[in-house]
């Protein structure tokens, strides 16, 4: 796979990671329309970032506090999940560990400089 700087941001790099432990944590949910939010505000965070990432000031800015506005919507579709019953246990505990993560990450990236 060719790599490029957006491989190299952290905040991507967890991105990625939270995604695929989403998916992995969900193989076996049924489909409903809380999965399927949960999946595109994960992914949308990847696109807010790769946006971001071949812009400069204010608008990079902007693009980081979208994919972090997307990194909390991924938090509130965690809750949803696990009060419903689709996740739970260790898989659930490691998506907010990585989530928190990805937001920490997001933060100081979406202010103005």
């Amino acid at each position: 796979m060719m790599r490029n700087s957006l491989h190299k941001l952290d905040a991507y790099a967890i991105g990625r990671q939270f995604l695929v432990e989403l998916d992995k944590a969900l193989v076996n949910a049924p489909r409903s329309r809380d999965v399927t939010q949960a999946k595109d505000a994960a992914a949308s965070v990847l696109r807010n970032i790769a946006e971001a990432n071949v812009t400069t000031g204010a608008d990079r800015a902007r693009r980081f506090q979208l994919a972090l506005n997307e990194a909390s919507e991924c938090t509130a579709c965690l809750d949803i999940l696990e009060l419903r019953g689709a996740l739970a246990g260790e898989s659930l505990s490691g998506l907010y560990e990585l989530n928190d993560r990805q937001r920490a990450t997001l933060r100081p990236m979406s202010r103005k400089r």
